[in-house]
């Protein structure tokens, strides 16, 4: 899987885990090994004790010299859960009868350090299992190792089965959910320590539906391959594109080919009139014998075809594909062939190899063939039925329509200029009494008084003195003598 170097993640993961062993204990589907044989948690006394590695979590972060107090909040802290079921014995001792023990292991040093992530290998989980603290003497225990960065593939042959203890490994997986492995007769315990929500499955699946990779108006989306593509159980991918089929009118869920494949069914989905399972019976009889329907199940019909050839276009594809990397290989080994013999033998499996390439291309050029011809088909009903269904009205009618509006549109622009005339009349005269009023305020407003600007008192004493002028009426006066005081 793809490791994630960052620590909340781990730390998110980690809880996620938690939250969901303890809501388990409360359900009745969670039947584990015990003396009685596989009985459910919920209906036996438990005794519940959870902890942590965080003290190994500070020494270790000592130890690395990283004393991040931020750092070591966002750490995992390799919580675990021991659950110790027990059944009442003499009225008020109890008899332990089996044992629960989930721990969650993380690349603790790898994530202080900021390394690069790897998953756990085959050798570590083997020491996770040796460390797993002995139980009561005698009681079978079921032991859940979650490994947040996930383990290789030689490691998940540990979740095996034995006579005192059950060993199930669950992990998170590049799709954005779970995968809990363990041994095949014990399938149903193993599923349910899946955390992931039935809603965030099914939430994660309507975002690849929607998706614009999506082709729902061509080969569709085929539950096999969008099972593998999340990671989920196919019978769960099934019923949830069932519901959105259900859920958003125009597409259908349908089984074909032996696999069911969500499609639309044609720009114009099947009215009732068209019939169905669920119209009643004497509707269909009147439909059948009114012949209504015919175009929209034509254009059902179509679309559903053209689904199917498109599938098996795919499915051709995917083989050619197949064959292509079998040449390829069977050219590598010509290439490092040493006796002619090999040569010879591996030139004749190419010779064959491409001849079924030849007739696998013409195969596809069939089906692409068919799909066109289906398709344009398809778009022809479509368009013969989108104008029916639009119900335009005829020219004639428009013509007149037209001729009834030009009409109003004269009438009314009458009434407006009749407006607009009496308007001004009423409102634009007046009196001579009024219009010579009208001309004194005028005169009145455009003879603004005179006055002298101020000025400030620093700049008078720049100024230049200037005589003062007599005035026209006013005799001249004599300028006067400075004479020299007496004396």
């Amino acid at each position: 899987m793809r490791a994630d170097s960052d620590p909340s993640t781990h730390r998110a993961r980690e809880q996620q885990i938690v939250e969901h062993v303890m809501r388990l204990l409360d359900d009745p589907r969670l039947r584990i090994d015990t003396t009685l044989g596989r009985k459910p948690v919920n209906g036996l006394m438990k005794d519940v004790k959870q902890s942590d590695r965080g003290t190994d979590l500070k020494r270790t972060m000592t130890d690395l010299d990283k004393p991040d107090r931020t750092l070591q909040s966002q750490m995992p802290l390799g919580e675990s859960i021991d659950v110790t079921v027990s059944q009442k014995k003499w009225w008020f001792l109890k008899s332990p009868v089996g044992r629960l023990y989930v721990t969650c292991v993380s690349p603790t040093r790898d994530l202080i350090a900021g390394a690069p992530i790897p998953p756990m290998s085959k050798a570590e989980l083997a020491k996770v299992l040796s460390s797993v603290p002995a139980g009561p003497k005698g009681v079978p225990s079921t032991v859940v190792v979650v490994a947040t960065a996930g383990v290789v593939l030689e490691a998940r042959e540990l979740a095996d089965r034995g006579p005192d203890r059950t060993v199930i490994l669950v992990e998170p997986n590049d799709a954005g959910g779970w995968n809990a492995s363990g041994p095949v007769e014990t399938k149903a315990l193993v599923d349910l320590f899946d955390p992931e929500a039935d809603d965030d499955k099914q939430q994660r699946i309507n975002v690849e539906i929607e998706s614009p990779e999506s082709d729902l108006g061509g080969a569709g989306i085929a539950t096999d391959k969008l099972a593998g593509k999340l990671q989920l159980p196919l019978p769960f991918v099934e019923g949830a594109l069932k519901s959105y089929a259900k859920s958003h009118p125009g597409l259908v869920a349908k089984r074909l080919d032996g696999r069911l494949v969500l499609f639309r069914e044609g720009a114009v989905p099947q009215s009732s009139s068209a019939g169905g399972s669920a119209m009643p019976l004497i509707n269909k009889m009147k439909a059948l014998f009114a012949r209504k329907g015919e175009m929209e199940k034509k254009i059902a019909f179509l679309a559903e075809r053209r689904t199917a050839l498109a599938q098996q276009r795919d499915r051709a594809y995917e083989e050619m594909h197949t064959v292509e990397a079998k040449e390829a290989t069977l050219k590598s080994q010509f290439k490092t062939a040493t006796t002619e013999i090999t040569k010879r033998r591996i030139t004749s499996q190419m010779l064959q190899l491409r001849k079924d390439l030849e007739r696998r291309q013409q195969m596809l050029s069939v089906f692409n063939q068919q799909i066109d011809i289906v398709a344009t088909h398809l778009h022809n009903l479509e368009l013969l039925h989108q104008g029916k269904a639009a119900q335009l009205p005829a020219t004639e009618d428009i013509t007149a329509d037209a001729a009834k509006a030009e009409e109003m549109l004269a009438d009314l622009q009458a009434s407006t200029e009749a407006a607009a005339s009496a308007t001004s009349t009423i409102t634009g005269g007046l009196s001579d009494e009024e219009q010579a009023l009208f001309e004194e305020l005028e005169r009145e407003s455009a003879e603004p008084v005179a006055q002298a600007p101020a000025i400030d008192e620093d700049v008078r004493m720049t100024l230049p003195v200037t005589p003062a002028q007599p005035h026209p009426n006013e005799p001249a006066r004599s300028p006067r003598r400075s004479e020299p005081e007496a004396g």
